[in-house]
Parts: C-alpha cells; structure tokens; sequence
C-alpha cells in the first residue's frame, strides 16, 4: 500500500523512516531504488524501507512524474537538488550512507587505504540527519569535482592522525622519491599538523600550502640526513 506521509522539512523526521518495506508502494520503492544507485549506493549498503521513504518524500515533493524522471547526472533543476535534500535528511540514515560515502573517498587517496570502522561510525555519527545536505554537497553543488567543504570538515574530525601518516607515506612512496623508511620518518613529524582536508585538496590541485610545504621540507631534511 501507498505511504500516508507529509513532506518532510529539512533535518525533519519523515514518518515512514521507520516503518517497514510493506509501509510504501512498489512504485516509491523503486524510485528511491534508481536514485540511491546514482549516488554510488547498492541494495546491500540499504534496505528497502528507506528506499521506500525516500521514493515517497520525493513523490510527495515534485510529484510521481517528477520524481520518476530526477537524474542527477544531468544537472538537476534547484527544486530537485532541494527535494533531494531534504527526501534524503528525512529518510537516509548517517549509517546508511557513512560507509559508503567514506568507502568512496578512501577509494581515491593514494595507496587505497580503506577506512577502519571506528572512522566509519563517526562519519555516520556526524552526519546523521544532514545526509541530503552532504549528497548535494558531493553531487550536485558543483561540477568541478571537488569536495564539499562540509565532509572535509567531517574528516579532519573522524580521522586521526595515523591514518594521515599511512596516506602520507602511500603519498611520498608513489613515484619513488622517498623510502618506505624515509617516508614514514617524514610523516611522523608532519602527519599531527597536516589535516586529511589538506591532504585530500593538495591530491585535486596538486599544491600544498606555503606553511605545509615548508614544514615537509623541514621534516624531510631531518629525515635524509646521513640516509
């Protein structure tokens, strides 16, 4: 059977969050199924419950035929970035998109190290009840690819330092500058002062900061000598 649900407000609580998958239509399961999968998200990483909200909020935000034909592969329309938002603040839980989103970032950081599940949970933590604001964020604020400023934020507060140092070091190994040694002795000095928003910038643009730089040429003399 259909829904019975009113539109959620933004970082609200949508009614049907919780209900099980037989609480929403086939129809509303499948749209909230279509949409998730443009998000990098599988049926494994979710259940259909929250598929089923989620489907619903839309419909009952742009309608069945507007929520049937929202893409976010090409350039969604204000109101739709806006239901989106707020469909999936209602409906996603921190839990369900954490690991993935996390999963999906650590993916593309040299030396493909995966994140731990303590780094998981606080992402999921951080940013239960605003997963609508970071899927915007993530795809649909720009085009340039870069990373909201907001999951950096997230990051700097959810990864501690020795995973830093163990990207780090994937990071000095890569083209065969440094040692695995001489690597790991630099990011041991610099890895406490080099937030992962830094290191996941300095990856798009290939710059680091002026301070930054300066303390990894410190660190590196200090390394190298006698090496």
């Amino acid at each position: 059977k259909a829904a019975t649900t009113t539109t959620p407000a933004v970082g609200g609580s949508y009614s049907g969050r919780d209900s099980g998958a037989d609480s929403f239509s086939p129809e509303a399961i499948a749209i909230g199924d279509d949409l998730l999968v443009q998000f990098d998200l599988q049926p494994g990483d979710y259940d259909e419950a929250e598929a089923g909200c989620l489907g619903s909020a839309l419909i009952d935000s742009l309608g069945k035929t507007g929520a049937q034909g929202i893409s976010t592969v090409q350039d969604p329309t204000p109101e739709e970035l806006t239901a989106i938002e707020t469909s999936f603040d209602a409906c996603i839980s921190g839990r369900t998109l954490g690991p993935a989103i996390t999963t999906l970032f650590f993916s593309e950081l040299p030396g493909s190290v995966a994140p731990d599940q303590s780094v998981e949970s606080c992402v999921a933590g951080e940013i239960d009840g605003t997963t609508g604001q970071l899927i915007v964020g993530l795809y649909g604020g720009s085009n340039d690819g870069s990373i909201p400023t907001q999951f950096l934020d997230i990051l700097d507060v959810c990864v501690p330092d020795d995973v830093v140092a163990e990207l780090f070091v994937a990071e000095l190994t890569a083209d065969g500058s440094f040692t695995t040694p001489q690597a790991e002795c630099i990011a041991e000095q610099v890895a406490p002062q080099l937030p992962i928003s830094t290191l996941a910038q300095a990856g798009q643009s290939g710059e680091l900061p002026a301070d930054v730089q300066a303390l990894i040429e410190s660190a590196t003399a200090s390394c190298l000598v006698g090496g």
